[in-house]
Parts: structure tokens; C-alpha cells; sequence
């Protein structure tokens, strides 16, 4: 083993990875069941006043886009449907479990949940991809920030200066604190058991290279879920009024895999950005 195996190792194994909460590993277990209830599922649910109150919150947010206001968690559950309920209860569990209350938490987490209804609404221009998948995959892919966030008091910093100079974050990351948020986002949701292919997307999700010929042993459903996460950050992006990041660096490669141009691309963004704006 090399010295900076051997260090980044160490860190690894001194980084906390928050243990996946009891009410949600109960909910995953039930709504994963070919015969799961709509209303074991909100028993479950409602067990968690912490969960209850958040759920009923992002069910009746402009963005969920339910008709009538949702007032109960069977009713939620009876309007959102299984997965979408649990794909909600995802992002509050995730929320919770990475938070110290301060307002760059709640504004990473407001980042965060945006992207994510953003690739929801993006997966579904494209039948082969999930749209649940899409959702949870571009929710969890910057989960690993909060947790180096915690780790390393300096990490804002010191990741913010240099990125502004024009870095690549994981480098960065990698020269600081021998090791990324992509590898740490990807130990927190094996940790909480989510799909192997969203895993794996969370931990390419700034490698260029993987939409080459030669990332062979990479499926095309995470090649899938990466450019769906780099779609949603560019609307995101725009919709927040922030500088685009990576997209330049990866907006050939993405369109190019998901098969559109960038004509195409732009009127999406077009319409995603209405909606966002409530037009």
C-alpha cells in the first residue's frame, strides 16, 4: 500500500457516515414489498413526528404541484403515490441527518432539492430513464459535501477559494483532504442501501471519462442518471442565477449520449425554467 492510499484510507475510516434513520430503513423495507399499503405505509410514517410535519410541507410545495392541499399523511401518500412519498421522506431523512441548523446547510439542502425536482421533471422527456431514480440519484449525488462539511471545519473555505480559481472540486478536494465528496456520497448511500446503480452514479458523477468507449464495465443506466444530474445542475443553475460549473465541460458529452441537441436541450431548459417560475 502506497503513502497516499495508506492516507486516504485513514481518512475514510475517520469520517462518520450517519446511520440510514430507523423510520426510513422501515418505510424502504415496506414500500419495497410487490404487495406494499398505502396505509401501513403512512402508519409507518406517521410513527415520525419529525417526518410528518416536512412531509406534508413538500407534498403541498408549488413544486410537487398537487392540485388540492394535502392535510394527512394517508392522504399524501393515497395522492403522491408509494414511490414519490418515498422518494420525499428521502430527502427529508437526508436533510435531517446532515444539517447543523446553519443557513449554508439550508440553502446546500434547498440546492439540493431543486436539483432533484429538476431531473425528475427531466427524466421524464426520456422513457428509458426513471424518473424515481432520476429524483434520488441527483438528491443524494452532493450528499458527501455535508459530510466533509462536518468532518473538516475548513472545508467551505478552503474548497470555495480554489474552485473560484478555476479547480475542479473533487481535485481540489483530493489535494486537501485526500479524498472527494464523490467517494464520500457514494459510502453514505451504499451505507443506506439505495439502488447499486445510483450509488455508482453519485460516485462518477464528475468523471468526464465515463461516457467513453472505454468505461465498459460502466452501465448505461448510470451513464444515464450522470447526464440527467448535469442536465438539472445547468437549469438549476440558471433558475438561482449562479455560474454554471461543470456543464461546459460536459454538455457534449451529455447530449451526445442522451441523443439531443443542443437546440433541443435549450428549449427543455426553456420549458423546465417556466415551470420553475410558475409561468
Amino acid at each position: 500500500m502506497n503513502q497516499a492510499t495508506a492516507m486516504t484510507e485513514q481518512v475514510l475510516n475517520g469520517i462518520l457516515i450517519p446511520p440510514c434513520p430507523a423510520t426510513l430503513t422501515s418505510i424502504m423495507r415496506e414500500a419495497k414489498r410487490p404487495t406494499a399499503e398505502m396505509s401501513k405505509l403512512a402508519q409507518l410514517i406517521s410513527q415520525d413526528a419529525g417526518v410528518v410535519g416536512p412531509l406534508l410541507k413538500l407534498a403541498n410545495s408549488p413544486f410537487i404541484g398537487l392540485r388540492s392541499k394535502v392535510t394527512s399523511v394517508l392522504q399524501a401518500v393515497s395522492v403522491l403515490g408509494i414511490q414519490s412519498t418515498l422518494n420525499l421522506v428521502q430527502n427529508i431523512a437526508l436533510r435531517q441527518s446532515l444539517s447543523d441548523g446553519s443557513q449554508s446547510f439550508e440553502k446546500f439542502w434547498e440546492r439540493s432539492s431543486l436539483t432533484a425536482t429538476v431531473a425528475e421533471k427531466v427524466a421524464a422527456e426520456f422513457p428509458n430513464i426513471s424518473k424515481d431514480d432520476a429524483y434520488i440519484a441527483a438528491l443524494f449525488h452532493d450528499c458527501g459535501i455535508p459530510v466533509l462539511m462536518i468532518k473538516f471545519p475548513e472545508y467551505r473555505d478552503a474548497v470555495m477559494a480554489l474552485t473560484k480559481q478555476g479547480k475542479l472540486i473533487c481535485d481540489v478536494e483530493n489535494e486537501i483532504f485526500s479524498t472527494s465528496h464523490a467517494i464520500v456520497g457514494n459510502m453514505l448511500t451504499r451505507s443506506w442501501m439505495l439502488p447499486a446503480h445510483v450509488c455508482k452514479s453519485i460516485l462518477y458523477h464528475h468523471d468526464q471519462s465515463i461516457f467513453s468507449s472505454a468505461s465498459e464495465n460502466i452501465g448505461e443506466e448510470i451513464r444515464d442518471l450522470i447526464a440527467i444530474i448535469h442536465m438539472a445542475e445547468c437549469i438549476t443553475d440558471e433558475h438561482l442565477n449562479v455560474r454554471e460549473k461543470e456543464w461546459p465541460q460536459f454538455e457534449q458529452h451529455v447530449l451526445k449520449h442522451v441523443d439531443i441537441s443542443k437546440q433541443e436541450f435549450s428549449e427543455l431548459k426553456g420549458d423546465i425554467l417556466a415551470y420553475l417560475n410558475g409561468e
